[in-house]
């Protein structure tokens, strides 16, 4: 008896009508050691990949029913399926028959009977084909995603804030929704005593701070410097405040720069406006915030300032809020 090959980890699905075929078929990919699954019907096919997703799908396109050809469009018209290299085994050479199936999604066909050495070939190339797109879509993603990130900070940046938290506020327009802007207070001075590197490195770590504590849902953003914002999704006023003065009086508590055997001391100012209370667009909802964060400092930094809690308070030393309508 032959010895049975490496074992593989690509499962396949044979899908023909004939049990004879199907036999054959799984024989030699067993025998190239690839797990596999076997369907009789289209209908018996479609009705395996609502739970089981295989790496590739050898496919009959003469079978009564629901055809190979229909079959196969509706695999690749599932965006859930789409992705998986179809390959048509079929008894007909017809080439308007084989054009057909190229229309249908399917990436190859095989003439049968075929030789186990063209079949695992085939079975190879389009496993290895589709796990470079794979890998390709994968990085798409991650470049898209990098495009996103603040370099010092991994928190995000404006790009990305302006997009969505417009997209949120279009999408969601019945779910609160709070900002917070966040200064760190006196950083001037880290700067000149300590240096620009160390300077950057304070704003890394009390970066790392506000972003460990942020709720599951809500983002941090580097704004620019020693500036950041807080996008707290599904909090109002009252529970984003909640969350704003954790984050200042964790700040507070930490040490900086412990690792270049230093232990600096860091305050920040936090202004943060609501919607829809506050502001209904993105441009009052932020420019609300700001000016939230300006009153704090001018109060004397290291607190947190509510928009609502300015409109509410008798107006001083000429302030006037902005009119989020």
């Amino acid at each position: 008896m032959k010895k049975k090959e490496k074992i593989n980890d690509s499962p396949l699905l044979v899908v023909d009508d004939n049990p004879v075929i199907v036999k054959l078929l799984g024989a030699m990919l067993a025998q190239a050691g690839y797990p596999v699954t076997a369907a009789n019907s289209g209908q018996q096919a479609l009705a395996l990949l609502e739970s089981f997703l295989p790496d590739l799908i050898l496919l009959d396109i003469d079978m009564p029913g629901l055809s190979g050809l229909e079959t196969c469009r509706i695999i690749k018209g599932n965006p859930r399926t789409a992705d998986i290299p179809v390959i048509f085994v079929t008894a007909n050479n017809d080439k308007s028959n084989i054009v057909a199936g190229f229309e249908a999604g399917a990436h190859d066909y095989i003439i049968k009977p075929s030789t186990r050495e063209e079949l695992l070939a085939r079975v190879r190339t389009h496993l290895a084909l589709c796990k470079t797109q794979q890998a390709l879509k994968a990085s798409r993603a991650r470049y898209r995603e990098l495009s996103y990130i603040d370099d010092l900070t991994g928190l995000y940046n404006t790009r990305y804030l302006y997009q969505t938290l417009q997209a949120h506020l279009d999408q969601h327009p019945h779910r609160p929704l709070t900002v917070v802007f966040i200064d760190i207070d006196h950083f001037k001075r880290v700067v000149d005593t300590y240096g620009h590197l160390n300077g950057s490195r304070a704003i890394a770590e009390l970066a790392a701070v506000a972003k460990g504590l942020l709720p599951k849902g809500c983002y941090g953003v580097s704004y620019g410097g020693d500036e950041f914002v807080l996008v707290l999704a599904g909090h109002d006023g009252r529970t984003g405040g909640q969350v704003a003065e954790q984050i200042r009086a964790a700040i507070a508590d930490n040490r900086f720069l412990v690792s270049q055997g230093l232990e600096v001391r860091l305050t920040v100012s936090c202004g943060m406006a609501s919607y829809p209370e506050d502001a209904n667009d993105l441009v009052n909802l932020l420019g609300n915030a700001d000016h939230a964060l300006f009153e704090t400092k001018r109060r004397g930094k290291n607190a947190v300032v509510a928009y609502a809690e300015m409109k509410a308070a008798p107006q001083q030393d000429g302030f006037l809020p902005v009119d989020p309508h």
